[in-house]
């Protein structure tokens, strides 16, 4: 309803670092002036992608930034609050869709730095698209010299990266740190016999990598297997991990936000084997000892309540079906990814990086129009996981899980597929 809609504030900043000028606490301040001058302070809600990039092709891993369209769609918004048009989106298509979305559901946009546009009239879009173009120029700039800097850094044969473990870098070169010691971190996993286990012990004892940060399974592994691998012993696992397909992946959340991932594993003792068993958990719970316990959960416990969901689907007969290939989709969308990275790692210029992206989306066009044919038949709950995941996937975003790690809301692709 319109009288139940709300202002809105969208936070973002690439990553986090010592300039000031676009820090959490001066946008956050700076809009929550803008709102209490005209009167929207207390209902304001606080929508943030911190430590994300607002590159167009980007778009899809700022998760709040989805949501913020999404509510729009849904007429959830009545005023969208940012510090600059720059926080919105670094790419002028992105902006210009999320403008001319703000103007079809009548969602006033004000920006601390440069004032609110009218989107609806010629001078109006004419500011908007310059500033958008600047925005978008300043960011290609800043990534033309990033890439040059590495490449005179790379030539002159500087090291690029962090350092390792026992090593400090001294204008460009790596030199040894002798007052570090790996006894604590050898230590650790000799008691845990695991990565995470040990990861653990050491956040548990105030112990922190180099750059002063918590050890995560991934670091200390590659700390230990790059400067101690004698120390690196095999394990004897209990289980065997298995690779495959699951039917909830990348839907589940965590209450922490992150994206559960998918395992299974059969065990074998000497009165038999046993198994798949198909769980889900957050790989920050198996490191970090804040992190809110349980962070794994048994498909079987999660499934009865995404099947009850999914019995309230109604759409209309022109919808998502299944293809010959369920995979398509999929393959185009890493297939883009593979472009983009290899434009920025310099692999290929700009021309090549936009001839292949319209190549790709004009595949992802046809794909899209095929898969939207046919209704979507009822899930038969005996098909392979990939071919159950990949409806579910078109018809939510995200299962969204309760500190009990049980199903709290399904977050839905539309809305309106969901009956009352």
């Amino acid at each position: 309803m319109h009288d139940m809609r709300q202002p809105v504030a969208y936070l973002r900043k690439s990553k986090v670092t010592s300039d000031r000028h676009v820090s959490w606490d001066v946008q956050e301040s700076e809009i929550r002036a803008m709102a209490t001058r005209a009167g929207d302070a207390e209902a304001l809600i606080f929508l943030s992608d911190w430590g994300r990039s607002g590159r167009g092709e980007k778009t899809r891993f700022r998760p709040d930034y989805l949501r913020l369209r999404r509510m729009i769609e849904a007429d959830e918004v009545s005023v969208l609050y940012a510090y600059s048009l720059s926080r919105l989106s670094r790419s002028l298509g992105e902006y210009a869709s999320l403008a001319e979305l703000c103007r079809e559901h009548s969602v006033r946009v004000r920006l601390a730095k440069e004032g609110e546009f009218d989107y609806s009239s010629a001078s109006g879009r004419f500011t908007v698209g310059i500033l958008a173009l600047l925005a978008q120029m300043e960011a290609e700039l800043a990534q033309e010299r990033a890439r040059d800097t590495i490449a005179i850094r790379r030539a002159r044969g500087d090291h690029v990266g962090s350092a390792g473990f026992g090593q400090k870098l001294v204008k460009g070169r790596l030199r040894d740190e002798p007052k570090e010691d790996l006894e604590p971190l050898e230590a650790a996993y000799r008691e845990a016999r695991s990565f995470a286990g040990a990861a653990r012990i050491l956040n548990a004892a105030g112990v922190r990598s180099k750059q002063g940060k918590a050890w995560s399974q991934t670091t200390l592994s590659r700390t230990l297997r790059r400067e101690a691998p004698a120390a690196v012993d095999r394990l004897v696992e209990r289980g065997v991990r298995q690779r495959g397909s699951f039917a909830l992946s990348r839907l589940l959340r965590c209450p922490c936000g992150n994206v559960m991932t998918g395992r299974a594993t059969s065990h074998t003792t000497k009165y038999g084997s046993y198994g798949p068993y198909i769980s889900y958990q957050c790989y920050r719970g198996r490191y970090e000892p804040d992190h809110p316990r349980p962070y794994m959960v048994s498909e079987r416990d999660v499934l009865p309540w995404v099947q009850a969901e999914v019995a309230r689907l109604e759409i209309p007969a022109t919808s998502v079906s299944m293809t010959e290939d369920p995979l398509a989709r999929d393959r185009l969308v890493a297939r883009r990814q593979r472009v983009i990275d290899n434009y920025e790692d310099g692999l290929i210029d700009k021309t090549e990086r936009d001839r292949k992206l319209v190549e790709i989306g004009d595949e992802l066009e046809r794909t899209g129009s095929a898969e939207r044919v046919m209704a979507v038949p009822a899930i038969d709950w005996s098909w392979d996981p990939d071919t159950i995941n990949q409806v579910l996937r078109s018809v939510f975003d995200a299962i969204v899980l309760g500190t009990d790690l049980r199903p709290i809301r399904a977050d839905w692709a539309v809305p309106e597929w969901r009956a009352a």
